[in-house]
């Protein structure tokens, strides 16, 4: 059963580029999962959590999102937790890999392991986050596709680098061949790309050693609407029920 929920707007303020929104929940989601929030609108808002709390959770959204016009101490309607979140397990090398746009549903599992990669890619160097937005312990690899910074993407690419530039995906493949679980976060489109590089890294990848997070509209929650139906290996699937986080190698 759907459970409903009236979750209290904590606070919300801007962290460049997004706007950070916290929300006191019973029931705040698990990495991964979702809450649908009423706010406003004709559908309700996905919200994936950026941090959870034991009596909440924090989003991070864009600038003019509809959460961060709503005042301290508003109630919002919520329907979740929803969807299959991470599944990490015991482990204790994890490898974190995003596109700075989609990068919030991964902040959560900075401390989820000893050791903890994250690689993020931007398109230039203005856009790379602080370092000191991560947790010390997190080992940083920056990524730019224009090379101004970092390491030389896109990601999957194999195309010769620039003179002083280095391609990223020698890296990753190393990291690949470190990590116990590998969990991506980046535009649906690119996930095939991806799941080959796991494939060329580790001989007989395991099951949900690579975890990607599909984003897409889900305004029902429970797989009758059919908007969030998405192609994969082994037919269609429904993102908010089956997903968001899907084996990278299924899809």
């Amino acid at each position: 059963m759907v459970k409903s929920q009236n979750a209290v707007l904590r606070q919300a303020y801007p962290t460049p580029p997004y706007w950070t929104v916290s929300f006191d929940v019973p029931h705040p989601p698990a990495p991964g999962m979702f809450m649908l929030a009423d706010l406003g609108g004709p559908l309700r808002e996905a919200l994936f959590p950026a941090a959870v709390m034991a009596d909440g959770f924090s989003v991070m959204v864009p600038p003019r999102h509809p959460a961060t016009q709503l005042l301290p101490g508003a109630t919002v309607n919520m329907l979740g937790p929803l969807g299959q979140g991470f599944r990490l397990g015991d482990v204790t090398r994890l490898l974190l890999v995003a596109e700075v746009a989609l990068l919030p549903p991964l902040l959560p599992l900075l401390d989820a392991a000893a050791a903890v990669t994250l690689v993020v890619e931007t398109s230039t160097r203005a856009q790379l986050p602080p370092p000191d937005r991560f947790p010390p312990t997190t080992e940083l690899l920056l990524v730019t596709r224009d090379g101004s910074g970092g390491y030389l993407g896109p990601l999957e690419s194999q195309a010769p680098a620039p003179a002083n530039l280095q391609r990223v995906l020698p890296h990753l493949l190393e990291l690949l061949a470190w990590a116990e679980r590998a969990c991506f976060a980046c535009a649906n489109e690119r996930y095939p790309a991806l799941a080959a590089i796991v494939r060329a890294a580790r001989l007989h990848p395991a099951p949900d050693f690579a975890q990607a997070l599909v984003q897409t509209v889900m305004p029902c929650g429970v797989g009758a609407c059919e908007i969030c139906r998405i192609p994969t290996r082994f037919g269609e699937k429904h993102a908010c029920t089956e997903g968001p986080v899907f084996d990278l190698l299924s899809l």
